[in-house]
């Protein structure tokens, strides 16, 4: 399931026990609004959601997207920090009210206060139930009023309790179920003497009611935004465009790339559709290809991509190497040296289940450090890498156990070397095997992702969309058929993120082509000399902004038939 992460944090964080001294940042955010508040709380209307460009792009590829509190990673945890020192203050500010109630200091809890009436009037507001809610949006304006609230509290008056169960009424008439516990917890914390834990409770609650909210809504126009999906980009990509807001020259450069490679091997006669599926298949799978900003929103995706590929044709290669150091050390394997495990029904060594057990030794995601290797320290990190890819060391570990299972007893040290020795080997780019595998994972995908070009969205379903018959042969005389779930899965990712980009953007490539063209015939009618050669070169900016002129006149005509 793929999640948006929100810029929330984590609730159930309090702060405990006295604060004293203040805390250091006291002074500089009183009456600073809280981390979770009716602005950032904004972009989870329904009208927001639908504006909202790379969230349309996100559903069309995601079928579970959803909103979830951020509450991974780095930005995270910095955002937690923060949310903590801010709680602090506030419980000093609080315990500073009931202490000694002044003017100048029951400034941040007022405007607590009245920030938690306004996203909930907000929300009787935006509720699709807005006729029977409206009112509720009028009685919180009146009967938490913020002038009556700040003399209050001046005055040590302040009901905290009645105002927090008013409050709490109000958040059940929106909140699911699974929410009202927490609502309740509010009450609790008033009726202990925690108001500022309190004031954090009603936030985080209202967080996760405005979060629910916004999934409900994306449930309930996801198949609206997928049917529109291309005349959506398609308008934002032209009002970029009069906006001057897109840089266009590396799209322009990779596309007039494309081109001339198609005329060159005299591909461009199967027409512009056949050329950008070919260039952006390539693109995808070509790692050492910067992605051009057109493709800013599938960068990610096309990572991802990037990552599954290798990850396959690693394991494609590793299971190789090891099926030919079994063979090496069990003397082709005879019968009475494998265990029943891995046997097969002649006895013999079952490849199949040996292709099974590889699949797991490099999870998803992930690729192998083999660089590893080259400090000869088998005690490093056996898992390494940013990334989280797995460590040569523990690769080699892994086969181990997998070779002693499938001999069932345990390998001597020369062997364990020879292991190492095997896939070293292998694993270079010059080596014949991993030639061979790189070549039949990039052939399965080409022509995989070519049978389904061809089909042109015209039939769906299992049997169309699988793999062609001639590419899963190549694999399975390569001993690579276990690699083919994983390639399907792969090329019909490559085919959504291609195809999608084709349909919004087909009017600036077809701009840019026929530039491309005009270019080239005056060129050839005027004769080209180092002059022209340079000029055509630094004029390669201009050549995109004419041709993403033309691309707003091309792409509205499309819109409109």
């Amino acid at each position: 399931m793929r999640t948006l992460s929100r810029q929330a944090v984590p609730s159930g964080v309090a702060a405990a026990g006295p604060i004293a001294p203040a805390p250091t940042a006291t002074r500089s955010q009183t009456c600073a609004l809280p981390p979770v508040n009716r602005y950032t709380l904004r972009e989870l209307k329904i009208h927001n959601i639908l504006q909202n460009p790379r969230l349309r792009h996100e559903v069309l590829f995601e079928p579970k997207l959803e909103f979830r509190p951020n509450s991974s990673g780095q930005l995270a945890e910095a955002k937690q920090r923060a949310a903590m020192q801010y709680w602090a203050v506030v419980e000093y500010e609080v315990k500073a009210v009931m202490a000694s109630p002044t003017a100048s200091n029951v400034a941040t809890v007022t405007m607590l206060i009245i920030e938690l009436r306004e996203i909930l009037a907000e929300m009787c507001e935006d509720s699709p139930k807005s006729e029977q809610l409206s009112q509720h949006a009028v009685d919180l304006r009146e009967r938490i009023d913020e002038d009556c609230v700040r003399q209050q509290l001046e005055h040590g008056v302040f009901d905290a309790a009645a105002v927090m169960a008013y409050l709490a009424s109000v958040m059940r008439v929106h909140a699911q179920p699974l929410r009202q516990s927490a609502i309740a917890r509010l009450s609790v914390y008033i009726q202990r003497g925690r108001l500022a834990r309190a004031l954090r409770g009603a936030f985080d609650v209202l967080e996760a009611i405005k979060i629910d909210t916004a999934n409900s809504s994306i449930d309930m126009y996801r198949e609206y935004m997928r049917s529109t999906a291309v005349a959506f980009e398609r308008s934002h990509f032209n009002m970029a465009l009069r906006r001057q807001t897109i840089a266009l020259e590396d799209t322009t450069v990779w596309w007039r790339r494309a081109l001339d490679e198609a005329r060159a091997q005299e591909r461009q006669k199967l027409g512009l559709d056949a050329v950008f599926y070919a260039a952006a298949r390539e693109l995808v799978l070509d790692d050492s290809q910067p992605v051009p900003a057109l493709f800013r929103m599938d960068d990610g995706r096309i990572q991802t991509i990037r990552r599954e590929t290798e990850r396959l044709a690693i394991i494609g290669m590793v299971f190789l190497a090891f099926s030919q150091f079994l063979q090496l050390v069990g003397r082709s394997v005879p019968s009475r040296s494998v265990a029943a495990e891995f046997a097969g029904a002649n006895g013999r060594l079952d490849y199949e289940r040996l292709a099974a057990e590889c699949l797991q030794l490099v999870p998803e995601g992930c690729g192998v450090q083999w660089a590893e290797s080259l400090t000869g320290n088998r005690a490093s990190s056996s898992k390494g890498g940013a990334r989280g890819d797995v460590g040569f060391s523990q690769l080699v570990d892994d086969l181990v156990v997998l070779a002693e299972r499938v001999f069932g007893r345990v390998l001597a040290a020369s062997e364990v070397a020879m292991l190492e020795r095997t896939l070293l080997r292998a694993a270079r780019h010059e080596c014949p095997l991993r030639e061979v595998v790189e070549d039949r994972v990039g052939s399965a995908i080409c022509e995989h992702t070519n049978a389904l070009s061809a089909l042109n969205g015209k039939v769906r379903g299992t049997e169309c969309e699988a793999m062609p018959a001639s590419a899963q042969e190549s694999l399975r005389r390569s001993m690579l058929s276990f690699l083919v779930p994983g390639l399907t899965a792969v090329s019909g990712k490559i085919h959504t993120v291609v195809t999608h980009h084709w349909h919004v953007y087909k009017a600036f490539y077809a701009a840019v082509s026929s530039s491309a063209a005009r270019s080239k015939h005056a060129r050839a009618n005027g004769g080209s000399g180092r002059d022209g050669d340079s000029s055509a070169g630094s004029n390669n900016g201009e050549t995109a902004r004419s041709a993403t002129s033309s691309t707003s006149s091309s792409a509205n005509t499309i819109s409109a038939r």
